[in-house]
């Protein structure tokens, strides 16, 4: 009976995208090429943004809090612009990822909060949202008829956290493998599908030219490292702790104690690790030094053939004429365990409101925060190196297209069911698991402990941290 439904809502969808044109081309690549979206079916290209039609006020300060990442360094560097725009003064502060971590933190310790708007990666919503850290955005978003409908699905839900919203999307990215076409092409091999091929790849390409790895990964100690494990170990089928299963995946929605129990010392977590080392001769030797920026300067300077990489990232060689990849990449989802099916992990930031803003202060940073996410600065932020869109309508831009053949990638994996939050699951304890798994992985890429030894120190650790959450 769910496969018929399934295969009725395609045939109607199919005839519905017919009545309004989107067929043919338009559909390449897909059952039916377009989303229901508030703005997506009128794809056109959008215009330059418009000033609000009352602005803020120009003796207001708009203070943003957010990463270094290129969305936030684009913000930055237009705020003369978005000054007149709003008519407002914007204030942005740009911190790494873990001092920004810190610095929410210390912020919700202030009488008055020191920001007005803070940028809030996905996997942090459940710890911020249980410790009272930002605010629930429903009925501010039902006052406002503020609709998600233009967003991709999985960032829009992404930020939720017990059906309430607690963030609007403007930096979402997807982790996905980046591979040189040229250089597979040239020893005859096709894009790595299963974690055997991308072994196999990376031997294969390791020294074939000069100063030449296979693959660069993010072995870094701490958070780097960390996030490998985590989303490597989805490739071979598991979450980092007991979710729930269902048809696309697991659930991240309504997490409860019963999920609380780390799957780091299993069959999966063993393989994962395996894979891991498997890969460190192949890989580029500044690898275990390695953290996000490290590593795409390293294969966009043409000294890897291959990384997993975050689409935030691309713009490092997709807009730099002297990178060498620039033009030869291919984008794909990550590589998975073979019979297992491909996911690629969902990150990047969400704005939030602090919880300690008064009334007023709310009014403002919402306008604010509002603006900052409409379609038409979407595709500014592109225009200016930062190749992610949440929004259907940015991502139909003919003139954002143009920027990557990786927007439009990303746009059918949110429809084939790729994309999956499931890999950094948002609980409280999200960055404890993060900080143990930092130290344990590192510990045995340098193999001063063994399998065993590093999977049973972080499976225990994780479990008394669990535990005294269940308690």
């Amino acid at each position: 009976m769910i496969s018929q439904f399934e295969a009725f809502a395609v045939d109607f969808k199919r005839t519905v995208g017919d009545t309004f044109g989107f067929s043919g081309n338009e559909s390449e690549g897909s059952e039916a090429g377009f989303y229901f979206g508030g703005h997506y079916m009128a794809s056109r290209i959008l215009s330059y943004p418009n000033a609000m039609r009352v602005g803020i006020g120009k003796e207001r300060v708009v203070r943003v809090l957010g990463p270094i990442d290129p969305t936030f360094k684009t913000l930055k560097e237009l705020t003369p612009s978005l000054n007149e725009l709003c008519g407002t003064q914007f204030e942005f502060t740009n911190l790494p990822l873990d001092q920004l971590h810190q610095e929410i933190f210390e912020n919700k310790k202030r009488v008055k909060s020191k920001y007005d708007i803070m940028a809030v990666d996905l996997p942090w919503i459940g710890q911020l949202a249980n410790s009272n850290v930002i605010m629930p955005l429903n009925n501010l978003l039902e006052e406002q008829s503020y609709r998600g409908s233009d967003f991709h699905a999985t960032i829009w839900h992404a930020a939720q956290h017990r059906d309430e919203q607690y963030g609007i999307p403007i930096q979402p990215t997807v982790e996905l493998l980046f591979c040189r076409k040229d250089l597979l092409d040239e020893v005859g091999l096709h894009i790595p599908r299963t974690t055997e091929e991308l072994l196999q790849a990376a031997k294969t390409l390791h020294g074939a030219r000069r100063d030449q790895s296979g693959i660069v990964m993010n072995y870094g100690r701490g958070t780097p490292v960390a996030h490998t494990f985590m989303q490597t170990l989805a490739d071979f089928g598991s979450p980092v702790i007991d979710l729930s299963p269902r048809s696309d995946g697991f659930d991240t929605a309504s997490i409860g104690v019963e999920n609380f129990r780390p799957l780091i010392d299993t069959e999966a977590g063993r393989e994962t690790a395996q894979f891991l080392l498997d890969l460190l001769p192949f890989a580029h030797p500044d690898s275990l030094r390695c953290d996000w920026d490290r590593r795409i300067s390293i294969f966009s300077a043409g000294k890897a053939a291959m990384t997993y990489g975050w689409s935030i990232r691309a713009a490092h060689f997709e807009q730099d004429d002297a990178s060498v990849a620039q033009g030869n990449v291919v984008f794909t989802s990550h590589p998975a365990k073979f019979g297992l099916k491909r996911v690629s992990p969902v990150g990047g930031f969400v704005l939030a409101l602090p919880t300690s803003l008064s009334s007023d202060r709310t009014a403002i940073a919402w306008k604010a925060m509002e603006y900052l996410t409409r379609p038409e600065l979407m595709k500014l932020y592109v225009q200016h190196g930062s190749l992610t869109s949440p929004r259907f309508s940015t991502s139909a831009d003919p003139e954002v297209q143009s920027e990557s053949s990786m927007i439009r990638d990303i746009d059918q994996m949110e429809q084939n069911g790729t994309l999956q939050v499931w890999p950094r699951p948002p609980i409280p304890e999200f960055a404890d698991i993060v900080s143990i798994l930092g130290d344990e992985i590192y510990l045995m890429l340098q193999r001063q402990k063994t399998i065993p030894e590093a999977l049973g120190a972080a499976q225990g650790r994780i479990e008394q941290v669990l535990q005294q959450r269940t308690h």
